[in-house]
Order: C-alpha cells, then structure tokens, then sequence
C-alpha cells in the first residue's frame, strides 16, 4: 500500500474494524458484495489490505428484482473482480419478483452467503454496513419499539451456524466509517459503482423513508447526528452488556436440575431489565431462532412470576411459559422437556413398601427403607430423606398413595392434625404438584406418616433415646430409565 493510501481515512477505518471484529492473518473471508458504493469499496479496500487475513473470496447474489438492472450489477461485480483477480461466487434467485420484500431479500441473501462459506470452507462473511447504516437501523428499531438489545444497532461481528453446522461470523468493519468517506475512496481510485434504484424509492421501503426523509431533517438540527445516533448505540451496547453478565450469574444461580427450569424467586426479586433479559434467554433455549417476543409479552411474564402463583402462559413459537411458587420454566410443546415436577405421575393404585425394600414409583422414581443406625446430624437430612421411630417399622410395610380429600396430617413441630390440602397451600406446595405426592402412610389406621420432599409427622419422629431408626429415601435418577429403554 503506497503512503497515500495508507492514510485514507477509509483504509484506516477498514483495517481498525478488521482487526476489532477479531480478523486475524489466519482467517479465509468472503466479501459480500452487491455492486453499490459501499460494498465495492469494501471489496477493493479489502484487497488492498492483503496482510490481515489469509485468503479473500467475494460473493454477489441477483435477486432478479429489477430486472435489467440486476443483470448489469452482477456483470459488474463479475468484471471488478475478474479485473483484481477475486474469486467470485455468484447466486441467483430462482424466480424473478418485482414485489420483494425487504425481510425476503435479506434472508436470501444470508441463506447463500452462508452456503458460500460451507463451499469455500470460509471463517467469515464481511459486509459494508457503515455508520449511515447504523444510525438507520437504530432508528428504524426504535420506531417499532425495540428493547436495549435492538436499540444498541448491529454488532461489529456476530456468529452463526452455517447448513452444513460450521460455526462462523458475520463481520460489519465499516460502522465507524461514513458513506462519504467509502464515495471519497473509490473516487481516490476512480471506480465508479452502480447505483440501486430501489434505494430511491422511500414510500416502498422503511429504510428508505429513514434515509431520506427521517435523517436530512435530523441533520438539520445537528449536522452531527448520523454519528450522535451512532454513540447513543454503543452506549446502549455497553449497558446492554452489562445486563447480559447479570443476567447470566442470575441463571447460574437459580437453575435446577429440570432442563429450562429455575427457582422464580430471586429473578421476581432482579432488576426488571436483568429478569426480562433472563426470562429471554429461558424463552430463547426453548424457541425456534425465528420466534422473538415483544415488550408485552415480557411485561407478562413478569406480571406472573411476581405474584408467586401457579400459572401457564403461551408464547411464540408453541412455547409455554409456566410458574408456580418456587419455580418457573419454559416447555416446546414439539419437544421431549424434564418435567419439571418433582414428583413421579399419579400412582394408579397404592403401593406395598415392605421394610427393608425398594419399590418403583414409576418415570424413574424410587422409595427405599431400611433399618439404620441414627446419624448424629440426621436432623439435617435433605429433602429426599425421612429418619423415623422404629417402631413405624412394626407391620414390616408401610403404604405409598397419593392425597386423598379427607387427608389429615401432623406436620411435626405441631401438636394437632390439620387438613392436608390447607397445609400444602399455607407450604406453597405448586398446584401441580399436590396430587402427585406419594405420600406415606402407616397401613394400619392410615395416619400419614412422611410428605417426601415436605416434611415428617410429628408422632412419627425419632425419640431422644432412640440409638437406630427407619430410614425412607425418595430418589430420582433418569438414567436409569433412559438405560432401561
């Protein structure tokens, strides 16, 4: 590169860009290219910096929607690079379509670009989106009620999954550089590029109408603003960042060993902005990558979880959405999910628990008991153990069934029965789980004697002197049953 164009504003920017997008001498790029200023001034700018990457390709696609015209921007794009000795790939939309949609042409656009790169066993697309293009996206975003994410503008690299699974990176090394300083560069080289129609047209498109009726009068007010709306992006950017690191310690620490489910108070209890940000990604782990939610379906599921009841909410994308006192979670109604209830379905029948036994609750659930030696620190047993009076043990059985609606039951530390049902709503005991406890009780008079994962009776507990003692443990292990099927 001669001295001049070394301190060509663009070239510097370009290779700045480069260079903050993670661009290494060891990277296989392709430049997107569809024969407008912007992109031919990438291209060429591209080639001139030959030391910041390992190989450049470029790739144009016709989406045949202007008819004439899009067959002079492909010969154009073919003959620029046949001129500067650049491999080119070209593709061609399969019907011609005057009515194409911004959305449409986008996406098929992206769709060959990344066929490009699984053919060419590429690292990276670079397109020539520039700091216009930016203050234009953040408007448009804005105008149709984005959240911070939208409203911090296109990032200078994004990753994405190619057909074929590869893992690689949309790369924008122009949104700190101008439309005029890309015009001033290929005037410094004298090309000159094509020029799209469509763009001209702003009562068709969106971006249009901001380009050329939205940002003139801006500038009026600040001959600055294109860059002003640019910074307000960034800004927003760095805030949104920060959310994102608090939203992931946030899902770290309430996470469950049910796949997409959480315990719901301490994200009820977040910021606002870190819960909606979490409940995103909830939503995001379970959805197509097309399904999105809006303002009000966030403003919902925070309306919900807030109120600490049990509820069921639709999203997008066949998602439900579901909370109840101590959890919440997201279900793809098409996929295979945990079920997020700890408790296996409702038994059919009662079941005979023999002491010493093991018997199956079904869905990988299992209830042992034995007669142990009492630990000194059994008063600190996990849910999922019960340490009892011996003499509980008498019959030699005792009887799993579920709740039944004249229930009665001495939690211990009280000194009377009360109705079961009141006692696990006053326990915030979900809704959907009551009747799937399998509750055990003593055969002889059907006193319940352990609620697992709840609490013991109080007749039922172990005596001062008491040197062993039945031991319950109520377990679940899915593996077992995967290796079973």
């Amino acid at each position: 590169m001669s001295r001049n164009q070394s301190r060509n504003p663009f070239l510097q920017n370009l290779e700045t860009g480069l260079k903050k997008a993670g661009v290494t001498p060891n990277h296989s790029i392709v430049c997107a290219v569809s024969g407008g200023i912007d992109s031919t001034a990438l291209l060429l700018g591209l080639h001139q910096l030959p030391h910041l990457y390992k190989s450049l390709s470029a790739a144009h696609y016709n989406h045949r929607a202007r008819g004439e015209e899009s067959e002079a921007d492909e010969q154009f794009v073919s003959t620029l690079c046949a001129e500067h000795q650049i491999p080119l790939t070209i593709g061609r939309a399969k019907n011609q379509s005057a009515n194409l949609t911004e959305n449409a042409a986008r996406r098929d656009r992206y769709d060959f670009l990344a066929s490009v790169i699984d053919l060419l066993n590429a690292d990276s697309i670079v397109v020539a989106h520039t700091i216009n293009d930016q203050a234009e996206t953040i408007l448009l975003r804005i105008t149709r009620g984005t959240g911070l994410r939208g409203a911090s503008g296109m990032k200078p690299v994004r990753t994405f999954n190619t057909p074929s699974g590869k893992t690689a990176s949309i790369v924008r090394p122009l949104l700190q550089t101008t439309r005029e300083q890309a015009e001033e560069y290929l005037a410094s080289i004298k090309v000159t590029a094509r020029h799209d129609s469509s763009n001209d047209d702003w009562t068709r498109y969106a971006r249009n109408r901001i380009r050329h009726r939205v940002t003139p009068e801006l500038q009026s007010l600040n001959p600055q603003a294109i860059t002003a709306i640019a910074r307000f992006g960034e800004i927003v950017q760095s805030n949104s960042d920060l959310i994102d690191l608090l939203a992931n310690d946030l899902l770290l620490t309430t996470s469950t060993a049910s796949t997409n489910a959480f315990l719901r108070t301490p994200i009820s209890a977040s910021h606002p902005a870190v819960a909606a940000e979490a409940l995103t990604r909830i939503y995001r782990a379970s959805a197509h990558p097309e399904s999105q939610l809006d303002q009000t379906h966030i403003d919902q599921l925070l309306q919900l979880i807030a109120t600490g009841k049990s509820a069921t909410y639709h999203l997008p994308g066949n998602i439900t959405f579901w909370t109840n006192h101590q959890h919440l979670g997201m279900i793809n109604l098409q996929s295979e999910v945990d079920d997020p209830v700890p408790y296996p379905d409702c038994l059919a029948s009662p079941i005979h628990l023999p002491i010493p036994g093991e018997v199956s609750l079904g869905t990988s659930y299992t209830i042992t008991s034995e007669i142990s030696p009492l630990p000194d620190d059994y008063r600190r047993a996990n849910d999922g153990e019960a340490w009892l009076s011996r003499d509980i043990a008498q019959n030699q059985h005792l009887t799993i069934r579920n709740r039944q609606s004249a229930d009665r039951f001495n939690p211990l530390g009280m000194d009377q029965n009360v109705d079961l049902s009141k006692f696990l709503i006053n326990t915030k005991i979900a809704a959907p789980w009551r009747d799937r406890i399998p509750i055990i009780v003593e055969p002889a008079n059907d006193r319940i004697v352990w609620l697992p994962g709840i609490r013991i009776a109080e007749w039922a507990k172990v005596s001062p002197t008491d040197r062993t003692a039945l031991h319950l443990s109520f377990r679940h292990d899915p593996k077992a049953e995967a290796n079973a099927s």
